[in-house]
């Protein structure tokens, strides 16, 4: 029994592997993938850092970009706020200072406007600034009337300051005081009339009240040692040569106050600082 081979063993023995017998082959097991974890990537500090320059340079490039139409595009932006005037009107503004439309503050040069609004004889004083976020503001003094003068071809109406404002060939109703006595030569809008009787006129009607120029209805500086104001109900007020016009305004002021507020008939009153008097009618 210890000698039994198999058949198989038997064949090989006595005549070696039969033909067309093979040994089953070996089956190799698949090799195992590897599994690849993927590898993080690091971004480059220095790659980022010029990404984040760049950004700030395309920004600031916008922003520039919208600075500028701002100051040169026709955009409208703000609007011009004008104030203490009854003659100026906001086209006046945009008019006279050559601004153009539509209106952008930002482009409109405050100091430039100022210059140009000055020039406008019915101003007597022009003040532009800039009130955040885009406004212009425009105050303006308007040029008031105080006297009216009698020229070559007619009458002239006067600030106070002397400046020919406005001139006309008749007059019926006025609400300023005449200064008469004098005729004055061709005048023209924006020239200035000033000297001697003159001045002292202007002086007596500047330090009046608002009150006191609507009691005055004329000066009359024909003779410059006896310049003579009357008021609209007939009082006569001396001034003289008018050494002290300031004192002597507020002086007369007072005294026809007083006549009126007593009821006395009066023939004059001499507003002589030093020794006022008060002429009665007999």
């Amino acid at each position: 029994m210890d000698n039994f081979k198999s058949f198989n063993d038997f064949l090989k023995e006595q005549h070696g592997t039969p033909e067309g017998f093979h040994e089953k082959p070996k089956v190799e097991a698949p090799p195992e993938e590897k599994v690849r974890r993927p590898v993080k990537k690091h971004k480059s500090p220095i790659r980022s850092h010029g990404r984040g320059k760049a950004y700030a340079a395309g920004a600031l490039a916008a922003a520039a970009a919208v600075t500028l139409s701002l100051f040169f595009l026709p955009i409208p932006l703000g609007y011009i706020d004008l104030k203490g005037t009854d003659v100026l009107t906001v086209d006046d503004v945009i008019f006279e200072g050559r601004i153009r439309e539509p209106v952008n503050v930002l482009q409109v040069s405050s100091s430039k406007l100022e210059e140009r609004l000055s020039k406008d004889i019915r101003l007597s004083a022009v003040s532009v600034s800039r009130r955040f976020p885009f406004v212009l503001e425009v105050d303006v003094m308007d040029r008031i009337p105080l006297a009216i003068v009698q020229d070559q071809f007619g009458y002239a109406f006067l600030d106070k300051d002397g400046m020919v404002m406005d001139t006309t060939q008749s007059i019926k109703k006025v609400n300023v005081p005449l200064i008469t006595g004098k005729r004055m030569g061709n005048l023209l809008l924006g020239d200035s009339v000033a000297g001697g009787e003159l001045d002292s006129a202007l002086d007596f009607l500047n330090h009046l009240s608002p009150e006191g120029l609507r009691v005055f209805s004329e000066i009359n500086i024909g003779n410059g040692n006896d310049i003579k104001a009357y008021t609209r109900d007939g009082i006569t007020v001396r001034l003289g040569s008018g050494p002290d016009m300031a004192g002597q305004a507020r002086l007369a002021e007072n005294m026809v106050g007083d006549v009126k507020a007593r009821g006395l008939s009066v023939e004059y009153l001499d507003a002589n600082p030093a020794s006022p008097f008060i002429k009665l009618k007999k």
